[in-house]
């Protein structure tokens, strides 16, 4: 089947989720990259991870959602097709898959988008923006939507990374051109309900947050070097406030959106010379104010904030290229120098206060982090090592080990996805589940 051309996604309906114990949507079920009542290995056996299965996929970034025992995920296949794959949780067997044929090739090629899973319906998008609306049961297409095509832009140079974002009555849907930044369609049509005003260019996806007592689509952007957050009411697309600041050095690439710390306090992190920002909400006379109260220099390339507890966590990385050019040298990597701004893994207070940062050792690349009770897992970006991390006042890894079979590649970045005792990984050419279920207690 024929798909229409580029667009850019970002979905938004009010349906009905699956229970918080699946993963069913980017950043989890609370959005926040979080299950606070997680409970999860604190070791590996001594051979490392126990890898339940692994199947292989073609390169990509694509992360995975998780529900009722069965793993969605996006691949693209010989730069010919979008595919969505239906895997079983316990044991990696295809269940099912849905193809849509778009030739074609993508700066970092391959999928970006984490499937939304509902009730009845899947939510995906491909890197030139086709919005795919596919039937759980029957397995068969509701809708395609081509957003570059019905708002006459131009995806941004990497591809589109946007993820279906489940918010009121409508699909949220994001063409970022010059006069449109998000759009509301019909989830029953396509039908475009409103449009919002513009948000930049942007390779990220909206999010829905709760702000001052009030919920809000909140997305990042950037304009002729100047950095763009704006937030807008998600039942008309009213512009709600729009926070800008200009970038010292060179052109921004939107991808990571904020992390909530509070009722009126978010981290924004970014990289490309955007840092990381402490930013606080206000209303005054009836209009939201944003102001800045603290400005770190190091920003997240890919992945937000985390916040476990008290604490909020940056995936930085240390100088990815440096470090990448050293390996395939086969060389060690310099530690940075003793003036050197915080990098690798950083911990701060949630008033951006640093208290910890890694650098090399380790940097962990950039990966994905994400919080099981209190136990922070990560995937290290540059090589796919699992870590177990204990969160506190000083780095202290719990354990460690290798998971993908294959060489993984570069730039492991896919979003990680965890339910039911199991961690699902991606490389640049496998899916991998690892059980990371807590050791039953004696005698049971």
């Amino acid at each position: 089947m024929k798909a229409p051309a580029p667009l850019f996604l970002a979905c938004s309906v009010f349906l009905t989720l699956p229970l918080p114990a699946d993963w069913p949507r980017f950043r989890g079920p609370h959005g926040d990259n979080s299950i606070p009542g997680a409970e999860v290995a604190r070791s590996f056996p001594a051979h490392g991870p126990k890898v339940v299965w692994s199947v292989d996929v073609s390169e990509g970034y694509g992360g995975s959602a998780i529900v009722d025992g069965k793993v969605f995920a996006m691949d693209r296949v010989d730069q010919e097709k979008d595919v969505l794959l239906c895997l079983d949780l316990a044991d990696g067997k295809e269940l099912w898959r849905w193809e849509n044929e778009v030739p074609g090739r993508i700066n970092h090629p391959g999928s970006r988008s984490v499937p939304t899973v509902t009730a009845d319906a899947i939510y995906c998008s491909s890197g030139f923006g086709h919005v795919y609306c596919i039937d759980r049961e029957t397995h068969e297409t509701r809708w395609i939507v081509d957003v570059a095509k019905d708002f006459k832009v131009q995806p941004p140079r990497f591809g589109y990374s946007i993820h279906p974002v489940l918010a009121g009555d409508f699909c949220i849907v994001a063409p970022t051109s010059e006069e449109v930044g998000l759009a509301a369609l019909d989830p029953e049509t396509g039908k475009v309900a409103w449009r919002s005003k513009p948000v930049g260019e942007s390779h990220s996806s909206p999010i829905l947050a709760k702000l001052l007592g009030r919920e809000m689509l909140v997305m990042p952007g950037s304009r002729n070097g100047t950095l763009m957050l704006t937030g807008f009411d998600p039942k008309d697309g009213t512009q709600l406030f729009q926070y800008t600041e200009k970038l010292s050095r060179g052109r921004h690439n939107a991808i990571p959106n904020i992390c909530v710390v509070g009722k009126d306090r978010v981290f924004f992190t970014g990289g490309y010379g955007q840092g990381t920002q402490v930013l606080d909400f206000a209303e005054k006379d009836g209009a939201i104010e944003v102001t800045k109260s603290h400005n770190l220099a190091t920003g997240a390339t890919i992945h937000p904030v985390l916040k476990v507890g008290d604490q909020a966590y940056l995936s930085a990385g240390n100088d990815r290229r440096g470090r990448r050019r050293n390996r395939d040298r086969g060389q060690e990597s310099p530690a940075p120098a003793a003036d050197a701004p915080p990098s690798g893994l950083i911990c701060m207070k949630l008033d951006g206060e640093v208290l910890w940062s890694t650098g090399s050792q380790p940097g962990l690349g950039g990966g994905s982090i994400i919080n099981l009770g209190g136990t922070i897992v990560s995937q290290d970006g540059d090589d796919g090592t699992l870590r177990l991390l204990e969160p506190g006042p000083t780095y202290r890894e719990l354990a460690a080990g290798k998971v993908f079979s294959k060489e993984p590649g570069r730039e492991l970045w896919a979003p990680l996805a965890f339910a039911d005792g199991h961690l699902v990984m991606r490389s640049q050419h496998q899916i991998a589940c690892v059980d990371l279920s807590a050791p039953k207690p004696a005698g049971d």
